[in-house]
């Protein structure tokens, strides 16, 4: 008996040791989170009323990211869901009125892949890619929503206040098709959107 405690009490003891040595523990992440995006041009020409670029103007965004792990290499698959509430406008410069065309809100769903390093320390980097559809919804007359391809690169720094609670800091760019959309089509405009943000989030990570 006096054998057996010995020999239980050594295994216990190696436990967290050959746990350590497994590598760092793949976990779930779920961020809600809050960012600002840029604002992006047109540069539209619409007949004979201007002749001057069309702009989504800059604002605050919201969404959701689910980080899924993907074995213990430090891939992880990423799914997000986020949305502006915003303008078009139209910007002649600093000595020109602003000319608000309507309003339009832009809600982007992505599947990608983020690489994660994982140091063993609080702070890991991040770099993150991914695509999917982004929905252009203009609130005015001759325009209807539409759901166009889209896609994203970022990277940032996670950092982990404890096992299960973090912090998300990001920047990421969004490319979002346009050609031969009715927006495209309405103001002659470029054939992509290009916009930058940056977001932070709280991790819930299990």
């Amino acid at each position: 008996m006096r054998i057996m405690q010995k020999t239980l009490f050594i295994l216990l003891s190696l436990l967290p040791a050959s746990l350590l040595a497994q590598g760092p523990v793949q976990r779930f992440e779920l961020t809600p989170f809050v960012g600002y995006r840029l604002n992006t041009d047109f540069e539209a020409v619409s007949g004979d009323f201007f002749d001057a670029d069309v702009e989504i103007e800059e604002g605050a965004t919201y969404g959701v990211i689910l980080d899924i792990p993907l074995g213990e290499s430090g891939w992880k698959l990423e799914l997000l869901a986020n949305r502006q509430e915003s303008t078009l406008i139209v910007d002649e410069g600093l000595l020109a009125p602003t000319l608000e065309l309507g309003d339009i809100d832009l809600g982007i769903y992505h599947a990608g892949l983020l690489y994660q390093w994982q140091a063993g320390g609080q702070v890991e980097p991040f770099i993150v890619f991914s695509g999917g559809i982004t929905r252009l919804d203009p609130d005015f007359i001759g325009v209807s929503a539409e759901n166009r391809l889209s896609g994203s690169f970022g990277g940032g720094i996670k950092v982990f206040f404890s096992d299960n609670v973090g912090l998300r800091l990001e920047g990421r760019g969004y490319w979002t098709d346009i050609d031969d959309a009715e927006l495209s089509e309405r103001w002659d405009a470029d054939d992509a959107l290009f916009q930058g943000e940056a977001s932070a989030g709280l991790i819930f990570a299990f």
